[in-house]
């Protein structure tokens, strides 16, 4: 498992936290994830072999946020 954080700016309450909690939370190979609007981050916890990083950004910027 690796660890990730990512920042992630567009998310101003607990509904755009938990838009974008599902939308990477979906993805195969993602085992936990924590976003906080108020720091303007997403923590992940994946399985590389699984996921890749580069999808779970795709997944934020599909939820409608913009990752960094």
């Amino acid at each position: 498992m690796k660890s990730i954080s990512i920042k992630v700016s567009g998310m101003h309450c607990h509904g755009c936290e938990m838009n974008v909690q599902e939308m990477a939370g979906e993805l195969e190979g993602v085992k936990k994830v924590k976003a906080d609007f108020k720091k303007g981050e997403v923590k992940a916890e994946f399985d590389e072999k699984l996921v890749t990083i580069e999808r779970i950004k795709a997944a934020i910027t599909a939820a409608g946020y913009n990752p960094e």
